[in-house]
């Protein structure tokens, strides 16, 4: 080593760049003080980042109160033969996925939102399933950030907002959809420490949105689209689907309608699409059945889950997409094996150009609760090979979030 001592940083940074993998860049600066110090500096990792995207990781469960108990959550780490595996256990021995280290009661905190690293949390106050006291955490690190309530002014424009989340009692329903807007690829130094949150309600007739800059300090105003699917006419009220992102945008399925609501982060712009080309003739009755992909080339790839089929089988159809026109392109379509027809459960996320799918458990152990447990599973979005990505003994998941983020030795707090 002594040869790389008299190395200057610039150069020991250009020679980490070129480094494959994560793993190996891991494993290199374990293994030398020099490229440690190069590969955890904050300038390093602004410019590894664009280049290599945070590995999946594993998947973090939100579980409904049980008897005589209390909600909770749990992280499910990568197992083996996934290659993010090792840099799985990594995370779980260090981080607190417990978020004890939030205000007392713990249990009173809900996981709402992760992306780049973050955790959003909220905790209902004054009685309200809307206004929540929010919090932006970093397990990895044991720090978190309340961020200052939505002002009065403009939570008057908020007028009995429908359920999206239903609960146990006032903890845990919420009348609020909030969350994470996506990091830029180019964020460096102080820059990295920068976070947008969303909040949205759906009220009669309207849909109310503001933002969160960690930079200004304060909440302000996102205009909603006006469109009949959010009016008046909406008999049972409007309700989101899941949240699905891809390339800065966030898409929701507008209940019991065949459009998307779209949210443009980088320009903080609603609009609404209709996808019913790519839903015709196929019963809709999760909001889970509909996902969105990154390709590499900018584009985004919208994938539809055909699940209620005479055959019992269940098939994806991948779809081309460019939210600014209305042309759809059939790319592939795929048919699981048989016996996931009846225990595949959607998609949860995706990552990498990947997909991850939820299974049920077998016909097989439905007698036996030892044996019994929910399955998810990666599915190259190129190749089309079907990978184990990790199980869980859970059998009663509220919510389920792809956890996707980098290893602790080549992180610095985010919070």
């Amino acid at each position: 080593m002594a040869d790389l001592a008299a190395l200057t940083d610039d150069v020991l940074a250009e020679i980490l760049l070129r480094v494959s993998s994560l793993r190996d860049l891991a494993r290199a600066s374990a293994s030398c003080a020099s490229f440690h110090r190069v590969a955890s500096s904050q300038s390093f990792l602004g410019r590894f980042r664009p280049l290599h995207a945070p590995p999946p990781l594993g998947v973090f469960c939100c579980y409904p109160a049980g008897r005589g108990g209390t909600a909770g959550s749990q992280f499910h780490a990568a197992l083996p033969p996934h290659s993010s595996a090792p840099l799985a256990r990594a995370v779980a021995h260090s981080a607190d996925f417990s978020f004890a280290f939030l205000p007392r009661p713990a249990a009173d905190w809900l996981v709402r939102d992760s992306r780049d690293g973050r955790f959003l949390l909220d905790r209902a106050r004054d009685g309200s399933t809307a206004f929540t006291e929010v919090a932006i955490c970093d397990p990895l690190f044991w720090r978190y950030l309340r961020l200052p309530p939505i002002p009065d002014d403009l939570a008057a424009s908020v007028e009995n907002p429908y359920v999206q989340r239903t609960g146990d009692g006032d903890l845990q329903s919420r009348s609020s959809e909030i969350f994470l807007a996506s990091r830029s690829d180019d964020s460096v130094s102080e820059e990295d420490l920068a976070f947008t949150v969303i909040w949205m309600a759906c009220c009669r007739g309207k849909l109310v949105a503001f933002f969160y800059s960690s930079e200004s300090q304060q909440w302000r105003v996102l205009s909603p689209p006006e469109h009949y699917a959010l009016s008046t006419r909406r008999v049972m009220g409007v309700r989101l689907g899941q949240r699905n992102h891809a390339h800065g945008c966030f898409y929701w399925m507008v209940a019991l309608t065949h459009r998307w609501l779209v949210l443009d982060t980088r320009k903080m712009e609603f609009s609404i699409i209709d996808i019913s080309p790519v839903l015709s003739g196929r019963a809709m009755m999760f909001s889970n059945q509909i996902t969105t992909v990154e390709s590499r080339d900018g584009r985004t790839t919208v994938v539809v889950s055909d699940v209620f089929r005479p055959d019992k089988r269940c098939v994806l159809y991948f779809y081309g997409f460019m939210y600014f026109t209305d042309r759809w392109q059939l790319q592939n379509r795929v048919t699981l094996p048989e016996e996931w027809g009846y225990r595949f459960r959607g998609i949860i996320g995706a990552a990498e150009g990947y997909l991850f799918i939820k299974l049920d458990h077998s016909k097989e152990n439905l007698n036996d609760q030892s044996e019994q447990h929910v399955e998810y599973f990666s599915l190259d979005v190129k190749t089309m090979q079907l990978g184990s990505f990790c199980q869980t003994t859970l059998l009663t998941v509220t919510e389920a979030y792809l956890y996707c983020g980098f290893p602790p030795s080549l992180l610095l707090p985010s919070v």
